[in-house]
This record gives C-alpha cells, sequence and structure tokens, in this order.
C-alpha cells in the first residue's frame, strides 16, 4: 500500500512539474538561459558591476543593454545624470557575454540596481529578456 501511495504521489508530482514548465515557456520564450549579476558598493561613491550573459545556445546576434537605475521616493528610475546610465552592446555567433564595470561617479546615500535587458535572435525569431539585480 505504500509503494503504490508513494509512486501515485510521485507520478502526480512528475506530472504537475512538466505541466508547469510548459506552460511558462509558452508565455515567455526566451534563448538567454540565465542573467547572473556580481555587485559590490566599494565605497559610497563607487561600485563594480559584473553582469554574466548565457544564451541557450549559440545566437546569430544579440543586443545587451545595461541601464543604472536608481530609487527615487520608493520607485526605481534610470539614473540619466549620471553620464554611466547606460550601455549598449552587440555582438553575433555567440553562447554568452559579460559585461564588467566600475561606477564612479555614484551619489552618496542613493541605493542602485542594475536593469539588464538581453535580445537575441536566433533565424528570424527575436527573444527579450529582462532582469534586475540586487540593490547595491
Amino acid at each position: 500500500m505504500k509503494k503504490k501511495l508513494f509512486a501515485l504521489t510521485m507520478a502526480m508530482l512528475i506530472v504537475l512539474t512538466s505541466s508547469i514548465a510548459c506552460y511558462a515557456d509558452t508565455i515567455t520564450p526566451r534563448d538567454t538561459n540565465y542573467i547572473i549579476y556580481t555587485t559590490d558598493r566599494i565605497s559610497r561613491t563607487k561600485a563594480d558591476v559584473i553582469v554574466d550573459v548565457s544564451f541557450v545556445q549559440k545566437v546569430d546576434r544579440y543586443n545587451v543593454v545595461i541601464y543604472l537605475q536608481k530609487k527615487v521616493n520608493g520607485e526605481w528610475v534610470l539614473d540619466s545624470t549620471n553620464e554611466e546610465y547606460v550601455f549598449y552592446n552587440n555582438g553575433f555567433r555567440k553562447r554568452n557575454f559579460t559585461f564588467s564595470h566600475r561606477y564612479t561617479t555614484l551619489q552618496e546615500g542613493v541605493t542602485y540596481r542594475i536593469k539588464c535587458v538581453s535580445k537575441d535572435y536566433i533565424g528570424d525569431t527575436t527573444y527579450t529578456f529582462s532582469t534586475f539585480s540586487n540593490p547595491f
């Protein structure tokens, strides 16, 4: 009896998990596998940022845009007063892209985060994926 109950529970878990994964892929198709952030506020006005973008396969071409955002009155906005608030990166035939930058003109007492928008192209299909770093 315990074996049947265990087998039935495992079968239901597998079916449920498979359904959720398939459902998520149909809603947000993307070829960007993951985006990993490493942020380090090294002083009151400086921070080191590394953004690692990995694609599921070698893409025909890609556009990655890195935005610096700051928190103002509880909302995240682009820090367009900072000359380094946006970086554009384009490439061809790659499986990954790494962005590394030291921000040197941050404002004291202001909380920042990075927004990354990855757009990649395979054949005639375009995939877009956006994420945010933890605040720093």
